[in-house]
Protein backbone atom coordinates (compact mmCIF):
# COMPACT_ATOMS: atom_id res chain seq x y z
CA UNK A 1 0.00 0.00 0.00
CA UNK A 2 1.45 3.38 -1.03
CA UNK A 3 2.02 6.24 1.39
CA UNK A 4 -0.76 8.21 -0.30
CA UNK A 5 -3.27 5.39 0.16
CA UNK A 6 -2.20 4.89 3.79
CA UNK A 7 -2.65 8.61 4.49
CA UNK A 8 -6.05 8.62 2.79
CA UNK A 9 -7.11 5.55 4.78
CA UNK A 10 -6.13 7.35 7.98
CA UNK A 11 -8.27 10.35 7.00
CA UNK A 12 -11.21 8.06 6.23
CA UNK A 13 -10.93 6.37 9.64
CA UNK A 14 -11.05 9.86 11.15
CA UNK A 15 -14.06 10.65 8.91
CA UNK A 16 -12.08 13.45 7.27
CA UNK A 17 -13.38 12.38 3.88
CA UNK A 18 -12.73 15.60 1.99
CA UNK A 19 -8.99 15.40 2.71
CA UNK A 20 -8.92 11.79 1.50
CA UNK A 21 -10.62 12.87 -1.73
CA UNK A 22 -8.02 15.61 -2.19
CA UNK A 23 -5.27 12.98 -1.97
CA UNK A 24 -7.09 10.83 -4.52
CA UNK A 25 -7.32 13.72 -6.95
CA UNK A 26 -3.62 14.49 -6.51
CA UNK A 27 -2.77 10.88 -7.33
CA UNK A 28 -4.90 11.13 -10.45
CA UNK A 29 -3.08 14.32 -11.41
CA UNK A 30 0.19 12.40 -11.13
CA UNK A 31 -1.19 9.55 -13.31
CA UNK A 32 -1.23 7.16 -10.37
CA UNK A 33 -4.62 5.76 -11.39
CA UNK A 34 -4.30 2.64 -9.24
CA UNK A 35 -3.99 4.64 -6.00
CA UNK A 36 -6.65 7.10 -7.18
CA UNK A 37 -9.24 4.38 -7.74
CA UNK A 38 -8.27 2.52 -4.57
CA UNK A 39 -8.86 5.63 -2.45
CA UNK A 40 -12.18 6.26 -4.21
CA UNK A 41 -13.26 2.69 -3.44
CA UNK A 42 -12.41 3.21 0.23
CA UNK A 43 -14.48 6.40 0.24
CA UNK A 44 -17.36 4.64 -1.48
CA UNK A 45 -17.23 1.88 1.14
CA UNK A 46 -17.60 4.67 3.70
CA UNK A 47 -20.65 5.97 1.74
CA UNK A 48 -18.99 9.34 1.02
CA UNK A 49 -21.31 10.65 -1.67
CA UNK A 50 -18.87 12.85 -3.67
CA UNK A 51 -16.69 9.77 -4.28
CA UNK A 52 -19.51 8.16 -6.26
CA UNK A 53 -19.63 11.10 -8.65
CA UNK A 54 -15.84 11.33 -8.80
CA UNK A 55 -15.55 7.70 -9.89
CA UNK A 56 -18.39 8.11 -12.38
CA UNK A 57 -16.63 11.10 -13.92
CA UNK A 58 -13.43 9.09 -14.22
CA UNK A 59 -15.19 6.45 -16.29
CA UNK A 60 -17.06 9.06 -18.28
CA UNK A 61 -14.04 11.07 -19.36
CA UNK A 62 -10.74 9.33 -18.62
CA UNK A 63 -11.01 5.54 -18.79
CA UNK A 64 -10.33 4.31 -22.34
CA UNK A 65 -13.10 1.71 -22.27
CA UNK A 66 -15.40 3.99 -20.22
CA UNK A 67 -15.96 0.99 -17.91
CA UNK A 68 -17.02 -1.20 -20.86
CA UNK A 69 -19.26 1.53 -22.22
CA UNK A 70 -21.09 2.37 -19.00
CA UNK A 71 -19.69 5.95 -18.91
CA UNK A 72 -19.92 6.06 -15.10
CA UNK A 73 -23.72 5.81 -15.09
CA UNK A 74 -23.96 3.18 -12.35
CA UNK A 75 -22.09 5.50 -9.96
CA UNK A 76 -24.30 8.44 -10.89
CA UNK A 77 -27.36 6.26 -10.27
CA UNK A 78 -26.12 5.37 -6.77
CA UNK A 79 -25.59 9.05 -6.06
CA UNK A 80 -29.06 9.97 -7.33
CA UNK A 81 -30.64 7.29 -5.12
CA UNK A 82 -29.56 9.40 -2.16
CA UNK A 83 -29.82 12.86 -3.74
CA UNK A 84 -32.33 12.70 -6.62
CA UNK A 85 -32.38 16.50 -7.06
CA UNK A 86 -28.63 16.86 -7.56
CA UNK A 87 -28.14 19.32 -10.42
CA UNK A 88 -24.54 18.25 -10.93
CA UNK A 89 -25.21 14.53 -11.14
CA UNK A 90 -28.36 14.90 -13.24
CA UNK A 91 -26.13 16.65 -15.79
CA UNK A 92 -23.56 13.84 -15.44
CA UNK A 93 -26.30 11.26 -15.98
CA UNK A 94 -27.49 13.16 -19.06
CA UNK A 95 -24.02 12.90 -20.59
CA UNK A 96 -23.87 9.16 -19.84
CA UNK A 97 -27.17 8.63 -21.64
CA UNK A 98 -25.98 10.80 -24.53
CA UNK A 99 -22.76 8.79 -24.86
CA UNK A 100 -24.84 5.62 -24.99
CA UNK A 101 -26.89 7.04 -27.85
CA UNK A 102 -30.01 7.68 -25.75
CA UNK A 103 -30.45 11.27 -26.88
CA UNK A 104 -34.04 11.84 -25.77
CA UNK A 105 -33.28 10.50 -22.29
CA UNK A 106 -30.19 12.72 -22.11
CA UNK A 107 -32.32 15.77 -22.87
CA UNK A 108 -34.88 14.69 -20.27
CA UNK A 109 -32.22 14.52 -17.55
CA UNK A 110 -30.86 17.91 -18.60
CA UNK A 111 -34.40 19.30 -18.27
CA UNK A 112 -34.65 17.81 -14.77
CA UNK A 113 -31.39 19.48 -13.80
CA UNK A 114 -32.70 22.83 -15.04
CA UNK A 115 -36.04 22.41 -13.27
CA UNK A 116 -34.42 21.34 -10.00
CA UNK A 117 -32.07 24.29 -9.89
CA UNK A 118 -34.36 26.27 -7.61
CA UNK A 119 -34.69 23.37 -5.16
CA UNK A 120 -31.36 21.58 -5.22
CA UNK A 121 -30.13 19.63 -2.23
CA UNK A 122 -28.75 21.83 0.53
CA UNK A 123 -25.75 19.55 1.00
CA UNK A 124 -24.38 20.39 -2.41
CA UNK A 125 -23.80 23.56 -4.37
CA UNK A 126 -24.18 23.16 -8.17
CA UNK A 127 -20.87 23.52 -9.96
CA UNK A 128 -22.55 25.27 -12.86
CA UNK A 129 -25.10 28.05 -12.93
CA UNK A 130 -28.68 27.69 -14.17
CA UNK A 131 -27.61 29.66 -17.22
CA UNK A 132 -24.87 27.11 -17.93
CA UNK A 133 -27.31 24.21 -17.53
CA UNK A 134 -29.50 25.73 -20.23
CA UNK A 135 -26.47 26.22 -22.48
CA UNK A 136 -25.47 22.59 -21.88
CA UNK A 137 -28.90 21.50 -23.13
CA UNK A 138 -28.49 23.70 -26.21
CA UNK A 139 -25.12 22.10 -26.91
CA UNK A 140 -26.68 18.63 -26.66
CA UNK A 141 -29.35 19.67 -29.17
CA UNK A 142 -26.67 20.95 -31.55
CA UNK A 143 -24.64 17.75 -31.26
CA UNK A 144 -27.72 15.69 -32.09
CA UNK A 145 -28.65 18.01 -35.00
CA UNK A 146 -31.92 19.18 -33.46
CA UNK A 147 -31.28 22.56 -35.02
CA UNK A 148 -34.78 24.05 -34.79
CA UNK A 149 -35.08 23.10 -31.10
CA UNK A 150 -31.59 24.48 -30.44
CA UNK A 151 -32.58 27.78 -32.06
CA UNK A 152 -35.75 27.95 -29.96
CA UNK A 153 -33.81 27.45 -26.73
CA UNK A 154 -31.17 29.94 -27.84
CA UNK A 155 -33.93 32.52 -28.18
CA UNK A 156 -35.08 31.62 -24.64
CA UNK A 157 -31.49 31.94 -23.45
CA UNK A 158 -31.18 35.40 -24.99
CA UNK A 159 -34.46 36.53 -23.45
CA UNK A 160 -33.43 35.39 -19.97
CA UNK A 161 -29.72 36.12 -19.86
CA UNK A 162 -29.05 38.35 -22.91
CA UNK A 163 -26.59 37.30 -25.61
CA UNK A 164 -22.94 36.46 -25.06
CA UNK A 165 -20.02 35.24 -27.16
CA UNK A 166 -21.07 31.58 -27.06
CA UNK A 167 -24.78 32.19 -27.70
CA UNK A 168 -23.95 34.50 -30.64
CA UNK A 169 -21.81 31.77 -32.19
CA UNK A 170 -24.41 29.05 -31.72
CA UNK A 171 -27.30 31.23 -32.81
CA UNK A 172 -25.48 32.23 -35.97
CA UNK A 173 -24.70 28.58 -36.64
CA UNK A 174 -28.32 27.49 -36.04
CA UNK A 175 -29.78 30.30 -38.12
CA UNK A 176 -27.55 29.19 -40.98
CA UNK A 177 -28.58 25.54 -40.54
CA UNK A 178 -32.20 26.66 -40.69
CA UNK A 179 -31.64 28.62 -43.92
CA UNK A 180 -31.70 32.13 -42.42
CA UNK A 181 -28.33 33.03 -43.88
CA UNK A 182 -28.44 36.84 -43.83
CA UNK A 183 -29.61 36.88 -40.21
CA UNK A 184 -26.98 34.26 -39.39
CA UNK A 185 -24.21 36.53 -40.66
CA UNK A 186 -25.13 39.24 -38.13
CA UNK A 187 -24.51 36.86 -35.24
CA UNK A 188 -21.50 35.15 -36.78
CA UNK A 189 -19.77 38.46 -37.52
CA UNK A 190 -20.42 39.53 -33.95
CA UNK A 191 -19.00 36.26 -32.61
CA UNK A 192 -15.92 36.33 -34.87
CA UNK A 193 -15.24 39.92 -33.86
CA UNK A 194 -14.85 38.63 -30.30
CA UNK A 195 -12.85 35.49 -31.19
CA UNK A 196 -11.74 33.62 -34.32
CA UNK A 197 -13.22 30.11 -34.18
CA UNK A 198 -13.36 27.24 -36.63
CA UNK A 199 -17.10 26.77 -36.07
CA UNK A 200 -17.65 30.47 -36.71
CA UNK A 201 -15.64 30.57 -39.93
CA UNK A 202 -17.23 27.36 -41.20
CA UNK A 203 -20.78 28.57 -40.50
CA UNK A 204 -20.04 32.00 -41.98
CA UNK A 205 -18.57 30.32 -45.06
CA UNK A 206 -21.72 28.21 -45.42
CA UNK A 207 -23.98 31.26 -45.11
CA UNK A 208 -22.00 33.18 -47.74
CA UNK A 209 -21.89 30.10 -49.98
CA UNK A 210 -25.67 29.78 -49.87
CA UNK A 211 -25.99 33.50 -50.66
CA UNK A 212 -23.73 33.07 -53.72
CA UNK A 213 -20.92 35.20 -52.28
CA UNK A 214 -18.25 32.69 -53.24
CA UNK A 215 -15.21 34.95 -52.97
CA UNK A 216 -15.96 35.84 -49.35
CA UNK A 217 -17.02 32.28 -48.57
CA UNK A 218 -13.67 31.01 -49.87
CA UNK A 219 -11.83 33.36 -47.50
CA UNK A 220 -13.74 31.80 -44.58
CA UNK A 221 -12.99 28.23 -45.70
CA UNK A 222 -9.31 29.10 -46.06
CA UNK A 223 -9.39 30.36 -42.47
CA UNK A 224 -10.81 26.97 -41.47
CA UNK A 225 -7.75 25.27 -42.95
CA UNK A 226 -5.58 26.84 -40.23
CA UNK A 227 -7.44 24.71 -37.65
CA UNK A 228 -7.66 21.53 -39.73
CA UNK A 229 -5.02 19.53 -37.84
CA UNK A 230 -6.89 20.10 -34.57
CA UNK A 231 -10.21 18.68 -35.82
CA UNK A 232 -9.13 15.98 -38.28
CA UNK A 233 -11.23 13.44 -36.34
CA UNK A 234 -14.39 15.40 -37.24
CA UNK A 235 -14.76 14.06 -40.78
CA UNK A 236 -18.02 15.86 -41.49
CA UNK A 237 -16.60 19.27 -40.58
CA UNK A 238 -13.26 18.82 -42.37
CA UNK A 239 -15.01 17.50 -45.48
CA UNK A 240 -17.39 20.46 -45.49
CA UNK A 241 -14.89 23.29 -45.66
CA UNK A 242 -12.58 21.47 -48.06
CA UNK A 243 -15.15 20.46 -50.65
CA UNK A 244 -16.99 23.79 -50.47
CA UNK A 245 -13.69 25.60 -50.98
CA UNK A 246 -13.43 23.58 -54.20
CA UNK A 247 -16.90 24.58 -55.36
CA UNK A 248 -16.27 28.22 -54.47
CA UNK A 249 -13.35 28.03 -56.91
CA UNK A 250 -15.57 26.34 -59.52
CA UNK A 251 -18.13 29.14 -59.23
CA UNK A 252 -15.36 31.73 -59.43
CA UNK A 253 -14.03 30.15 -62.63
CA UNK A 254 -10.72 29.05 -61.08
CA UNK A 255 -10.69 25.40 -62.19
CA UNK A 256 -7.00 24.85 -61.39
CA UNK A 257 -7.52 25.83 -57.77
CA UNK A 258 -10.76 23.84 -57.66
CA UNK A 259 -8.93 20.67 -58.74
CA UNK A 260 -6.43 21.19 -55.92
CA UNK A 261 -9.22 21.16 -53.31
CA UNK A 262 -11.11 18.38 -55.09
CA UNK A 263 -8.00 16.18 -55.06
CA UNK A 264 -7.47 16.89 -51.40
CA UNK A 265 -11.06 16.01 -50.50
CA UNK A 266 -11.10 12.85 -52.64
CA UNK A 267 -7.77 11.61 -51.25
CA UNK A 268 -8.82 12.37 -47.69
CA UNK A 269 -12.09 10.45 -48.04
CA UNK A 270 -10.34 7.55 -49.80
CA UNK A 271 -8.35 7.01 -46.60
CA UNK A 272 -11.53 6.48 -44.55
CA UNK A 273 -12.88 3.44 -46.38
CA UNK A 274 -16.64 3.07 -45.97
CA UNK A 275 -18.30 6.47 -45.61
CA UNK A 276 -21.64 7.65 -44.18
CA UNK A 277 -24.24 8.23 -46.92
CA UNK A 278 -24.09 12.04 -46.80
CA UNK A 279 -20.29 12.09 -47.02
CA UNK A 280 -20.32 9.40 -49.72
CA UNK A 281 -22.59 11.72 -51.74
CA UNK A 282 -20.03 14.53 -51.34
CA UNK A 283 -17.27 12.15 -52.46
CA UNK A 284 -19.23 11.30 -55.62
CA UNK A 285 -19.98 14.96 -56.26
CA UNK A 286 -16.29 15.86 -56.01
CA UNK A 287 -15.30 12.96 -58.30
CA UNK A 288 -17.84 13.93 -60.96
CA UNK A 289 -16.83 17.58 -60.77
CA UNK A 290 -13.15 16.75 -61.17
CA UNK A 291 -13.94 14.53 -64.16
CA UNK A 292 -16.00 17.34 -65.71
CA UNK A 293 -13.16 19.83 -65.30
CA UNK A 294 -10.51 17.45 -66.65
CA UNK A 295 -12.60 16.67 -69.75
CA UNK A 296 -12.43 20.34 -70.68
CA UNK A 297 -8.67 19.92 -71.08
CA UNK A 298 -7.84 23.37 -69.72
CA UNK A 299 -6.31 22.16 -66.45
CA UNK A 300 -3.35 19.89 -65.79
CA UNK A 301 -3.88 17.56 -62.87
CA UNK A 302 -0.73 18.01 -60.82
CA UNK A 303 -1.66 15.04 -58.63
CA UNK A 304 -1.70 12.80 -61.70
CA UNK A 305 1.48 14.37 -63.05
CA UNK A 306 3.38 13.23 -59.95
CA UNK A 307 3.16 9.66 -61.22
CA UNK A 308 6.17 9.14 -63.51
CA UNK A 309 6.19 6.69 -66.43
CA UNK A 310 9.19 5.38 -68.36
CA UNK A 311 9.57 6.31 -72.03
CA UNK A 312 9.11 3.57 -74.67
CA UNK A 313 12.87 3.45 -75.34
CA UNK A 314 13.69 3.08 -71.64
CA UNK A 315 11.04 0.38 -71.22
CA UNK A 316 12.51 -1.69 -74.11
CA UNK A 317 16.03 -1.43 -72.66
CA UNK A 318 14.79 -2.55 -69.23
CA UNK A 319 12.93 -5.48 -70.80
CA UNK A 320 16.11 -6.60 -72.67
CA UNK A 321 18.13 -6.41 -69.42
CA UNK A 322 15.52 -8.53 -67.60
CA UNK A 323 15.59 -11.17 -70.39
CA UNK A 324 19.41 -11.32 -70.38
CA UNK A 325 19.45 -11.71 -66.59
CA UNK A 326 16.87 -14.49 -66.90
CA UNK A 327 19.06 -16.48 -69.33
CA UNK A 328 22.20 -15.94 -67.23
CA UNK A 329 20.38 -17.33 -64.18
CA UNK A 330 19.10 -20.33 -66.18
CA UNK A 331 22.59 -21.12 -67.47
CA UNK A 332 23.91 -21.13 -63.90
CA UNK A 333 21.29 -23.64 -62.80
CA UNK A 334 18.83 -21.29 -61.12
Amino acid sequence: MSDAVSQAKQYIEEENFSEALKIARKRHGKDDVESYLLILDLLIEANYLPAFEEKGLYYQYYDESHDSGDYGEKYFDKYLEKQPKSVNVLCDKAMSRFNKGEVNEALTYMDKAYENYSSYSKIEEPRISKKEVLMAKIELLIKTKHYEDALRFLNNYENQYSSDEKSDLYKGQMLQKNGENEEALKYLNKSLFEEDTLVGFNAKGDALFELGEYKEALKCYKNCLHYESKVEDDLELVTNFNYKAAFCCVNLGDDAEAVKYLNKTINMLNEHGRLPKDIEAIYQKCSFEKERIMKKGDVEDKEFRKTRFFSTKTSIILLIIIIILYFILKMNGY
